[in-house]
């Protein structure tokens, strides 16, 4: 990829600067397709020569490159940051783990707390969960929300099976919201 920069008298005044700028900038001249330091010169564009990118964390850390100029021209420069809480965040998401609905689900039905919370509760209820559990896992977690506050408000969820499903949640990547619904108090399932 051709880097340029324009510059005047040393002064960076656009960089990255390109060829399309150029040629918009001076619409009735003729620049060839690939022109030389020579044609780019009298418009005070020039070519940056390029440096590979040093290695770095994705997550914590961005690589950024600036123009220096040297004895021999224009060159990149690399300097490493610290990525800002909002860059991490974004990377978070944008890299996150697709939700395991079906391993979550494989996993809660192998719980034996979920067998004795479904021989204690009435089978529409056990029904509505399986229901709302695949509706929710669809983007729409009002049944399960539903039955699940009722069963919390109940006391037919202990502590440990409350942990422990909250906990697979987590490990199976489901949606925060869904994760924190599933506490009493803490926010509202997604809808």
């Amino acid at each position: 990829m051709t880097i340029l920069i324009h510059a005047i008298n040393d002064e960076v005044i656009a960089y990255p600067a390109t060829l399309d700028a150029l040629r918009q900038e001076f619409p009735n001249s003729s620049f060839p397709i690939e022109p030389t330091a020579e044609d780019l010169a009298p418009f005070n564009r020039f070519f940056v020569a390029p440096i590979p990118a040093p290695s770095c964390d994705p997550r914590t850390e961005r690589a950024e490159h600036t123009p220096t100029l040297t004895d021999n021209g224009w060159q990149q420069t690399w300097t490493i940051r610290a990525a800002t809480a909002d860059e991490i965040a974004a990377y978070d998401i944008a890299n996150a783990p697709e939700p395991d609905w079906m391993g979550f689900g494989i996993e809660l039905t192998s719980n034996p707390g979920i067998a004795e919370l479904y021989a204690v509760i009435p089978a529409p209820v056990s029904n509505g969960l399986s229901i709302g559990l695949n509706e929710a896992n669809k983007g729409d977690p009002r049944l399960f929300s539903v039955l699940w506050q009722q069963l919390l408000t109940s006391g037919a969820i202990t502590s440990e099976l409350l942990s422990d499903i909250t906990s697979m949640s987590a490990e199976h990547h489901l949606p925060a919201e869904f994760v924190n619904g599933l506490v009493p108090d803490s926010g509202k399932f997604i809808s």
